[in-house]
C-alpha cells in the first residue's frame, strides 16, 4: 500500500499490482508438437540472466535445430520455415532511442517509478524486470530505453516501494509506435544491426543501485530520437515528440523563446464551447486580459496545448489559466492567490536557453506546481533555407513546365476546335447566302403582292364610289316615287270623300247624264266592282 501523503493523479484508484493478461500459448498437435517438445527439452539458460543478444542467439539456435529435423510432411516444413522467419525478424528489427518522462509526480522515500511493457526491453510485463525511472529536480522522472520502430508497443507505469510493486496504472496501456530514423543523419541514431541486443546501460539500469547509470551513459553516448511524456494515471494523454524540433530561421535580435503549454483540467467540467486561455504579465499572454490571452486547443487524451514565443530571457513571466466563454469573456479564473512563474528549465541554463523549447505542464488548481521540460530545438541555417527555396523554385518550375505542356495540348485541341468551327462557319455562311437569296425572291413576290393589293384597293374604292352613287340615285328615285304615292293617296282620299258625300249631278263634266239610280244601284255586281281604298302602307 502507499504511504500516507503520496500524491496520485486525480481520479486514480489504488489496487494491487498485477501483470497484464497475455494471450495463452498456442498448442500444437501431431508432429509439430513433437518438434516443439524437443525444442523445449533443449537446455536454455534462464531469461532473467540473459541479454537481448544472447536471447536472440538462442532463438536462432532453436530455429536452426528445427531446420535440421527431417520433415515428413508439407505442414511440418511450413511450420519450421515460419518459426525461422520469426526468429530472423526479431533479430533484425531496428531500434531507436526514446526518453520516457513523467513531468511531475511526488514520491516518498523508498518509492520509485518503473516502466513496464509488452517487449523484452521493458521487461515483458514482468514488474521485476521493469525499467526504473530516475528522479530529477522538480519531481520529474526520466528513463532512456530503446524501442523497436514501426511496431505498436504497450507501456504502463508501475510504482514500487522498497522494491515491491504497490500500484500499476489502471485501464488500457499506452500504445506507442515510433517511426524509423535515417541512417547517418545529424542528430539521429543508427539502426540496430542484426543480433545486436539492448544497450549495456539498460542492463546496468536493471541492477539495484545503478539507476543513474543509463542517463549518464546516454548523455555521453547516443542521441535521443524521441521524447515520450507520460502523465501518471492518464495513459490517453501521452505526448510523443520527435527530436530535435526543427524550426525556420530565427530573426536576428529576437530574444523570445519557444514555449508550449500543456494544461490538464483533470476533473473540471467545461460548459459547451468553453475553452481555457493562458493569460500573463507579458504582451504575448495578453497582459492579464483574458480576451487577448493564448487560446488553447484540445488534444486527443483530454488535455489542452498551444505553442507560443515568450520573452523568458528577459526575466520570469507570471501567468494563470482562465476558462473563457465562447464570446471571449472570462468565466472563471484558476483558484489560488499565487501565479504561475514561468522560467527556463534548469537543464537548459548551462546551454543557450533560446536553443530549446520549454514545455510548461499546468494542472488546474495547482499554480504553485508548474513542471518545466526542455527539448532541443534546431533553427535552419540561411544557406539551408536558400537551398530549400531553390528546391521549391525548381519544383515550381517543373510545375510550370507541366502547366505549359498542358496548356500547349489545350491550345492544340483549341486549334482543332477552331478549324472545325471555321468549317462550320463557312457552311453557315453558305446557308445564310441561300437564305438571303430566298428572302430576296420573297421580297420581290411581296412587292408584287403589295402592288396588286394597291390596285385592288383602288378598284375597291372606285366600286365603293359607284355603289354610293347608285345608292344615292336609288334614294332619289324612291323619294320621288314616295312623293307621287303621297299625291295619289291624297287624290284617292278626295275621291272617296266625294263618293261618300253623294251621287254626282246629272250633268257631268263631259255632258253625259247619269241617273241616280245607276249610282245608287245596290246590285251585287256594283258592289263587287266598287274600287278599293289604297294607302301608302298597303302599297309598300
Amino acid at each position: 500500500m502507499l504511504h500516507k501523503g503520496t500524491r496520485l493523479p486525480s481520479g486514480a484508484k489504488t489496487r494491487p499490482c498485477a501483470t497484464p493478461r497475455t494471450s495463452a500459448p498456442r498448442t500444437s498437435t501431431g508432429k509439430c508438437a513433437t518438434i516443439f517438445e524437443r525444442c523445449r527439452a533443449t537446455p536454455v539458460p534462464a531469461s532473467n540472466s540473459l541479454s537481448r543478444a544472447q536471447r536472440s542467439t538462442i532463438s536462432v539456435r532453436q530455429a536452426t535445430f528445427i531446420e535440421s529435423v527431417s520433415a515428413q510432411d508439407e505442414g511440418t516444413r511450413i511450420s519450421m520455415l515460419r518459426l525461422a522467419a520469426e526468429a530472423e525478424t526479431v533479430t533484425s528489427t531496428p531500434l531507436v532511442n526514446a526518453t520516457f518522462l513523467v513531468p511531475y509526480f511526488v514520491t516518498k522515500p523508498g518509492q520509485q517509478l518503473f516502466l513496464t511493457g509488452c517487449i523484452s526491453e521493458l521487461g515483458g510485463w514482468d514488474p521485476q524486470l521493469a525499467v526504473p525511472l530516475e528522479w530529477k529536480e522538480g519531481h520529474q522522472h526520466v528513463a532512456l530505453v530503446r524501442l523497436p520502430v514501426s511496431r505498436i508497443v504497450q507501456v504502463k507505469l508501475v510504482l514500487k516501494e522498497n522494491g515491491q510493486p504497490v500500484f500499476t496504472e489502471e485501464g488500457d496501456a499506452r500504445e506507442v509506435m515510433l517511426m524509423p530514423v535515417n541512417d547517418g543523419a545529424e542528430g539521429q541514431s543508427q539502426q540496430q544491426q542484426p543480433g545486436q541486443g539492448l544497450l549495456e546501460m539498460t542492463a546496468a539500469a536493471q541492477e539495484p543501485g545503478t539507476a543513474s547509470a543509463p542517463l549518464d551513459r546516454a548523455a555521453a553516448g547516443p542521441t535521443v530520437d524521441y521524447q515520450i511524456m507520460c502523465h501518471f494515471g492518464n495513459p490517453d494523454a501521452t505526448q510523443i515528440t520527435r527530436l530535435p524540433i526543427v524550426l525556420p530561421p530565427k530573426e536576428s535580435g529576437d530574444r523570445r523563446v519557444l514555449c508550449k503549454f500543456v494544461v490538464m483540467l483533470d476533473q473540471l467540467k467545461l460548459e459547451p464551447r468553453q475553452y481555457p486561455v493562458v493569460v500573463g504579465s507579458c504582451d504575448e499572454l495578453g497582459s492579464w486580459n483574458a480576451g487577448s490571452g493564448v487560446k488553447l486547443i484540445r488534444q486527443v487524451g483530454g488535455y489542452w496545448s498551444r505553442r507560443v514565443e515568450l520573452p523568458l530571457l528577459d526575466g520570469p513571466v507570471q501567468a494563470k489559466v482562465v476558462i473563457c466563454n465562447p464570446d471571449g469573456q472570462a468565466a472563471g479564473w484558476e483558484p489560488g492567490t499565487d501565479n504561475r512563474v514561468l522560467l527556463p528549465a534548469q537543464q537548459s541554463l548551462a546551454a543557450a536557453a533560446g536553443d530549446a523549447m520549454h514545455i510548461f505542464v499546468c494542472r488546474w488548481g495547482q499554480p504553485e506546481h508548474t513542471a518545466v521540460v526542455s527539448v532541443p530545438v534546431e533553427y535552419e541555417r540561411a544557406d539551408k533555407e536558400f537551398i530549400k527555396q531553390l528546391d521549391a523554385a525548381q519544383r515550381e518550375i517543373e510545375l510550370m513546365r507541366r502547366a505549359v505542356t498542358a496548356k500547349s495540348r489545350q491550345c492544340q485541341s483549341l486549334e482543332s476546335e477552331l478549324s472545325t468551327s471555321r468549317r462550320t462557319e463557312r457552311a453557315l455562311r453558305e446557308e445564310v447566302a441561300g437564305l438571303r437569296s430566298e428572302i430576296g425572291y420573297l421580297m420581290q413576290d411581296m412587292e408584287v403582292a403589295q402592288r396588286g393589293e394597291l390596285v385592288a384597293r383602288q378598284e375597291t374604292a372606285e366600286l365603293q364610289r359607284e355603289l354610293q352613287q347608285l345608292g344615292e340615285g336609288y334614294e332619289r328615285q324612291i323619294s320621288f316615287m314616295e312623293a307621287k304615292l303621297d299625291e295619289m293617296e291624297v287624290e284617292i282620299l278626295t275621291l272617296q270623300q266625294r263618293l261618300a258625300a253623294g251621287p254626282p249631278s246629272p250633268t257631268s263634266e263631259d255632258g253625259a247624264f247619269r241617273s241616280s239610280s245607276h249610282w245608287s244601284s245596290s246590285s251585287p255586281a256594283y258592289e263587287e266592282e266598287a274600287p278599293r281604298v289604297f294607302t301608302r302602307s298597303n302599297w309598300r
